[in-house]
């Protein structure tokens, strides 16, 4: 098969094989829609190397569940001694750091394997779309290996978080990607020679220059018999019969007299003949149980038919049909038929009314309206006003489907052709343009910042008293301001906004102002006032979303009180909205609260489902600190499971992008802590230190302030740690929670403000703080955080003899909680509480050296005799011994003894 319209890449691809036999290595991505040529390509590539005496070793993905990593390369390696080191690797259920060495290993003994042999080694691996992490760890390990080619296809449609996590790693070793393009009607001619030519732009229109939908399509027309249809068989028929043909085409579905009547005027009897003599010729077919019904027997050759009508006869058909369909007469929907005959100024107005009233009714499929709304915005000679309206909607459209950027993109340009058209026009387009994009962080804000600023001052030139336009743009403003700038930058807007909202009685500017309010709120002091932003949020009925952000909030509020019985119900209502909308972000919050309230109460497998479907929802919405939301999350997760040295490079990636903000600095310097890197650990402690007092109270405070606080307790920092408590005490009986947007809750404050007020020196205060937080963290079912409370006060409790038994209670049930839960390092300090606590309890006995030998034979039952042969003394001093024994332990009998032990453990 000729590799048609694939020269550069060939010459590309022949280039690498020369290198490989030459000794030198590289991979070679092959990348493109689905049958675009890819493995078509791939093959030719094997095909030329084995021609040359070139290893050819292949392997290929799929999709099918279960399948076991580096599936491909077990292909790959089949009957080679490489296959037999990836066999033994093992599960990925042991010590992270071992798992990684043995993995290292194994991927350089089958690159070694692969290199510096005689004509060199081509490995080709299809579908990497669907391919796991190690498979693409692997071929970057492998990428640049002398004599090495490698040669890889994707489907660039498909971009699942292992392929782009891969693409990254291969892109660093030096990988090359040839993008394949679709084919040009040129090169389709080429590959239709035997059809007619009349038939190439229809093939060209439907295949879209995919190769594999061209070849199909040809060998369809070839199989029907259509290829040597030809504009002849049309020309033979009579005037009245091709009119009927041609109206056939336009209409696309079966027509019959209702239908020609309305478009080309003919009687019954005409079309009835019309339709018989189009039959006759094969070029319409009996459709439907009405016997007036025809259809073209295949869309292909409804296609070529309407490729050939004269473009005046396809523009007057289409402007009957779509008063037809407007009429009722005809069925269908009037924008094709508008679109199709926008030939002058009305027409295009009415286009253009058509696809904005189209795409208001398609909000349920965004791609479906913005592809309505572009096909408008290609007419020529469009008003600018009219531009503008349908670039907003169409905004508005990839807004609501995940796409801010190019959402943005859009807004900016009709932002800037407003600036010719009138005042008030021009303030209107700008302030719809600064208002689409929302509820997003990252820097699709900057853009919104500078539609917002644009359009306040186009407003106050032109349209002054419209208290609705402003209180909404002045609150987009603060939202960006606060993302871009710091919370700082808020100032007033929020309470203006609000003002104005009030005044103005429209419910949109309302929606708006609260969301500002809500912002400027966030901070732990303000949690009373966001449950009544959130309760009048709610109650809004328009925009859609409004009920979305009503949730959330009371579900943040919720989390932040401590009142985890409340978020069952949110959490409800959050999904059936999320549903409603269909919004990537609606989701994405729904999915990421629902991993959070996972996380607190502890069960960790389901919080893991729960951040990996919100992670994929959150690269749909272009919100880059939604990926940020998760990595910090995930820091938490895995800490509590032991595996905090899992992220410690994903920690090392953030840092470049988040380095400079106190809340990554807080729960990095406790990652680090965690896994033993305290210089890590002090230097982000370092970096805290002097803002500490300074820090906006805004939504990230109370984390920030609070992982501070554990932060410096770990270190021994009592200067952090005193003043994190002083800072913390006012918020005692809250849980640790963001006000803007919860990424987790970290459990009761109380429990931080008694490791801080412990590593400052005050144990009684830090007592009762530990105390509190394990009654709030029992209510809440916070048991992570209830079992961290009770290690901690068991650990101070034990310093006091008195109060021994109260830590050992304490220090059992967090063992026996962490064991359950799976939280290994909490399991080991509960454990060396409990070691703790037995020898406290032994050397609260007073017994002596000897007194403690005489308890130990006691117990395993010897008699005074043989504890006298033993110890070699006399049955009367034994005697002595064992009384004064069981007086000290407060026994009656000595065969009490055993059961004192076992309760005790035994004495040292």
């Amino acid at each position: 098969m000729p590799l048609v319209g694939r020269e550069s890449e060939t010459a590309a691809l022949r280039a690498a094989l020369d290198d490989c036999r030459a000794g030198i290595g590289t991979t070679v991505l092959l990348a493109g829609e689905p049958g675009i040529g890819k493995t078509t390509l791939a093959g030719a590539v094997a095909g030329w190397a084995r021609e040359a005496g070139t290893i050819v070793l292949t392997g290929r993905t799929g999709p099918e569940i279960g399948t076991p990593p580096l599936w491909p390369w077990w292909q790959v390696l089949h009957g080679r001694p490489e296959h037999d080191v990836l066999a033994a690797l093992p599960e990925a259920d042991g010590d992270v750091a071992a798992l990684r060495g043995q993995r290292l290993r194994a991927f350089e003994t089958v690159a070694r394997g692969l290199q510096d042999r005689p004509g060199g080694t081509v490995v080709v691996l299809e579908d990497l779309h669907w391919a796991d992490e190690a498979t693409l760890a692997l071929l970057a390990h492998v990428t640049g290996r002398p004599g090495v080619l490698a040669v890889g296809t994707y489907r660039s449609t498909e971009r699942p978080p292992a392929l782009r996590a891969g693409l990254v790693a291969l892109d660093r070793a030096g990988a090359r990607r040839l993008d394949l393009r679709t084919w040009s009607g040129a090169e389709i001619a080429g590959v239709a020679a035997d059809v007619h030519p009349g038939w190439r732009p229809v093939l060209l229109e439907l295949s879209g220059g995919v190769p594999l939908h061209v070849r199909e399509l040809v060998a369809t027309l070839r199989a029907a018999g259509l290829a040597d249809i030809t504009a002849e068989r049309l020309s033979r028929l009579s005037p009245t019969a091709r009119e009927a043909v041609g109206a056939a085409a336009v209409a696309g579905d079966a027509v019959g007299c209702a239908e020609l009547a309305a478009l080309c005027g003919l009687g019954a009897d005409d079309a009835l003949a019309a339709l018989d003599e189009a039959a006759g010729a094969g070029l319409l077919v009996a459709s439907g149980p009405a016997p007036d019904r025809h259809a073209f027997p295949h869309a292909l050759l409804r296609d070529a038919v309407y490729a050939g009508l004269p473009a005046g006869r396809r523009v007057a058909v289409h402007r009957a049909a779509a008063a037809a369909v407007a009429a009722g007469t005809m069925p269908g929907e009037p924008v094709t038929h508008l679109l199709a005959s926008a030939t002058d100024e009305p027409s295009r107005a009415a286009a253009v009314r058509a696809c904005l009233a189209a795409a208001a009714g398609s909000r349920a499929v965004p791609d479906r309206a913005a592809a309505v709304l572009d096909a408008a915005l290609a007419l020529p000679g469009v008003a600018d006003a009219d531009r503008c309206a349908l670039l907003l909607a169409a905004a508005e459209a990839e807004f609501a489907a995940g796409l801010a950027e190019a959402a943005n993109h859009r807004c900016t340009t009709a932002a800037d052709l407003a600036a010719g058209l009138d005042g008030p026009a021009r303030a209107a387009v700008l302030a719809r343009a600064s208002l689409v994009v929302r509820g997003l962080g990252g820097p699709v804000n900057t853009t919104v910042l500078e539609l917002a600023g644009r359009a306040l001052s186009a407003l106050a030139a032109h349209t002054p008293d419209d208290d609705a336009t402003r209180a909404r743009v002045l609150a987009q403003r603060a939202l960006a301001a606060a993302d871009v700038l710091g919370f700082d930058e808020l100032g007033d807007d929020p309470a203006e906004a609000f003002r104005l909202a009030e005044r103005s009685g429209d419910g949109l500017a309302l929606f708006d102002a609260l969301r500002a309010r809500q912002h400027a709120a966030s901070g732990p002091d303000g949690v009373a006032e966001r449950l009544e932003i959130a309760r009048r949020m709610a109650g809004l009925t328009h925009p859609p979303d409004a009920g979305l952000w009503g949730s959330i909030w009371r579900i943040d509020a919720a989390l932040q009180l401590g009142t985890i019985e409340t978020v069952d119900g949110e959490l409800a209502r959050l999904a059936v909205l999320a549903e409603q909308l269909g919004w990537p972000l609606a989701h994405w919050h729904r999915h990421r609260m629902t991993a959070a309230v996972a996380l607190l109460q502890g069960r960790f497998v389901e919080a893991e489902e729960a951040a990996d479907t919100a992670l994929d929802w959150a690269r749909r919405t272009e919100d880059r600190s939604a990926v940020a939301i998760d990595t910090a999350f995930r820091t938490e997760l895995h800490r509590l499971q032991g595996r905090a040295g899992e992220l410690v490079p994903a920690l090392e990636d953030a840092a470049r992008h988040a380095g400079t903000m106190p809340i990554f600095q807080a729960h990095a310097g406790s990652m680090l802590a965690a896994v033993g890197d305290t210089v890590g650990a002090r230097y982000w402690l370092d970096r805290l230190r002097p803002v500490l007092e300074d820090l906006p109270h805004d939504g990230r405070w109370l984390p920030t302030v609070a992982s501070t606080a554990q932060l410096g307790a770990d270190l021994g920092d009592t200067d952090v740690a005193a003043v994190c408590a002083r800072l913390l005490a006012p918020y005692a009986g809250y849980f640790i929670a963001g006000g803007s947007g919860s990424v987790r809750c970290d459990g009761s404050v109380s429990r931080v403000l008694g490791v801080a007020t412990a590593a400052a020196g005050s144990r009684d205060e830090a007592i009762r703080h530990l105390e509190a937080a394990v009654v709030a963290e029992d209510r809440a079912g916070a048991l992570p955080y209830r079992t961290m409370s009770e290690i901690a006060l068991a650990g101070l409790l034990v310093q006091d003899p008195a109060r021994l038994d109260a830590a050992a209670g304490h220090a059992e049930r967090a063992a026996a909680t962490a064991r359950r839960l799976g939280m290994p390092e909490e399991l080991c300090r509960a454990d060396g509480v409990l070691v703790t606590i037995r020898r406290a309890r032994q050397d609260r006995t007073g017994l002596t050296p000897r007194e403690r030998e005489i308890t130990t034979l006691l117990a395993e039952g010897r008699t005074n005799r043989e504890i006298a042969g033993r110890l070699v003394l006399s049955e009367r001093t034994v005697e002595s011994h064992v009384a004064n024994v069981l007086g000290k332990l407060g026994l009656a009998r000595r065969a009490q003894v055993a059961g004192w032990v076992a309760e005790h453990g035994p004495v040292r």
